[in-house]
């Protein structure tokens, strides 16, 4: 039997308040920290499971050992080496997963338990639109721009289809927010510029948190004076999330309620629509419904007739059906009673990232 070195959350908190503060510190006076103090990372889970389900399942956890009711220290070890995180699952769709060892365990760490097939477990996927409201929380310090369709496409795909293969912007300091314009007011380039994450100082009420957050609900706390800062901060951004999913969830998960004499169909279809035409349809969704990250999604692939397709499929993180179908300018995505309004925003957020960075998502409601 382990011996949690925790007896309470605050204590918990307590630890993650010195950090913040000797992070700042440092940074302060030598402008880069000392070996092995590393920052405090948090990483949003969304998840469709119990936590008992994941420790039973997931091989890497050798111990996860309760400090109340609802927060976990967990001892993971893998390819990756071992280590320990805190598991926060207050939140029964969104569970905060806490750690201060360094970015490659931590990443890779995630990356292991979201990514086994069935698992329930899934990341937050943030459109572009919803990284750049975070920069409005706060004094906008940094942001980086990415575009990967060589991560997902081949070669003579991009050759044929695509003007870049890739495109990565990032910086840092007074000048990040007015590159951001600049970069934006070019029509040639504005269109394929994808934000990957946003830097920010937070000030509230005398205290403050310097935050840089990633698309994919990842979070480097990079100094600050009250941990209650960040967790409020993650708090937000979650709840503007849980919004959008919620608006997916009411509206466009498709059933049926019986009337009289008939059924009625309720809830319609999401709409993905493109500013870059997709000219090879069969050709795009080879390489998106192919079971593969990021998109993690399996199906059949069937031509309807001359420029209009549809799939039949399986998400691979949790095994819910979805239907799609896709002419050159737009998708419309069929969810199911039952269905992950995720699946729907890890769908459009990673086709902003690795093919059209302006496409934009029509639903109900937000």
């Amino acid at each position: 039997m382990s011996i949690v070195p925790f007896s309470s959350r605050r204590e918990v908190l307590d630890l993650f308040q010195a950090r913040l503060e000797n992070t700042h510190q440092a940074l302060v006076e030598d402008l880069e920290l000392d070996f092995g103090q590393n920052m405090l990372k948090t990483h949003i889970i969304e998840t469709n499971v119990a936590p008992d389900d994941l420790f039973d399942s997931h091989d890497a956890i050798q111990a996860a050992d309760k400090i109340d009711s609802d927060l976990y220290f967990v001892k993971l070890t893998g390819d990756y080496g071992s280590g320990n995180v805190f598991l926060d699952t207050i939140d029964d769709r969104f569970w905060n997963l806490y750690s201060m060892e360094d970015s490659e365990f931590t990443g890779k760490a995630v990356s292991d338990m979201l990514s086994r097939e069935g698992s329930g477990l899934d990341r937050m996927w943030l459109p572009s639109e919803q990284v750049e409201s975070i920069a409005g929380m706060g004094e906008f310090e940094g942001v980086g721009l990415t575009y990967d369709a060589d991560d997902v496409f081949p070669e003579e795909f991009i050759e044929d289809h695509l003007l870049f293969g890739d495109l990565s912007v990032n910086t840092s300091g007074h000048g990040a927010s007015r590159l951001y314009s600049l970069l934006k007011d070019s029509d040639d380039i504005e269109k394929f510029l994808s934000l990957s994450n946003v830097q920010i100082r937070r000030e509230i009420g005398g205290d403050f948190v310097r935050e840089r957050v990633t698309n994919d609900g990842a979070f480097t706390t990079r100094g600050g004076s009250n941990i209650e800062l960040h967790i409020e901060t993650v708090n937000q951004i979650k709840q503007d999330y849980r919004e959008v999913l919620d608006a997916i969830e009411s509206n466009h998960l498709l059933g049926g309620s019986s009337q009289e004499h008939s059924v009625r169909i309720e809830g319609s279809p999401a709409v993905i629509e493109f500013t870059e035409t997709v000219e090879n349809i069969e050709a795009f969704l080879e390489h998106v419904v192919n079971a593969r990250d990021p998109f993690r999604l399996w199906g059949h692939v069937e031509r309807l007739q001359e420029g209009y397709y549809k799939v039949d499929g399986v998400d691979m993180h949790n095994g819910d059906k979805f239907s799609m179908e896709m002419t050159g300018e737009w998708i419309r995505l069929y969810l199911y009673e039952e269905g992950c309004g995720n699946t729907m925003l890890r769908i459009f957020t990673n086709l902003q990232h690795y093919y059209d960075p302006s496409a934009t998502l029509v639903i109900a409601d937000v």
